[in-house]
């Protein structure tokens, strides 16, 4: 049964220019690494603040049963590495993330590039709350997501967040 990630989900609250060109082409200016995951099998480029990826993308993505053919939708898809762990290990599925930072989304396309896996991975620029047209019908085998869990009182904001970001801690026992 295909779902629509509104139903899944109600919200989840250097340079990469090697890899791109035309219009979408641009510098990101945020200090980054490159990592290896899956025995060195994917390259992630991540920031050096802030969310880092070691073996949480790589258990979720082992934790998704998609079969040959399905389509997987991951929300908040960060720099990639969940996608493009998913897409090393099942290489006849398309994976489509969905990432609120326009700068994160742009190195999760240079990360798409750079382990060559740009017809099977796509990410959209998006926030979920007011999605892009591409997946608001759905058509989705799969959703995943890895949201941050912090409690109130030991979370702090990534040093990239955005003033005016949606970002909010409810105290350990609230409801959001």
């Amino acid at each position: 049964m295909r779902r629509s990630p509104m139903r899944c989900m109600r919200h989840m609250n250097e340079r990469v220019n090697d890899h791109m060109s035309g219009p979408e082409a641009k510098d990101v200016t945020v200090e980054t690494t490159e990592d290896r995951i899956l025995g060195g099998r994917v390259v992630v480029r991540q920031p050096v603040a802030g969310y880092r990826a070691a073996i949480d993308p790589v258990l979720l993505a082992a934790a998704v049963p998609a079969k040959t053919g399905a389509q997987v939708l991951e929300l908040g898809c960060g720099a990639g590495a969940a996608a493009l762990a998913l897409a090393a290990r099942m290489p006849d599925i398309r994976v489509t993330g969905l990432e609120r930072d326009p700068d994160m989304a742009q190195l999760c396309r240079a990360n798409i590039a750079a382990n060559a896996m740009a017809g099977r991975v796509t990410v959209l620029a998006g926030d979920l709350l007011a999605p892009p047209p591409k997946i608001v019908g759905g058509g989705f085998d799969h959703v995943m997501a890895n949201p941050p869990y912090l409690e109130a009182a030991r979370a702090d904001l990534s040093p990239n967040a955005r003033a005016g970001s949606r970002l909010s801690i409810a105290p350990t026992g609230s409801t959001p």
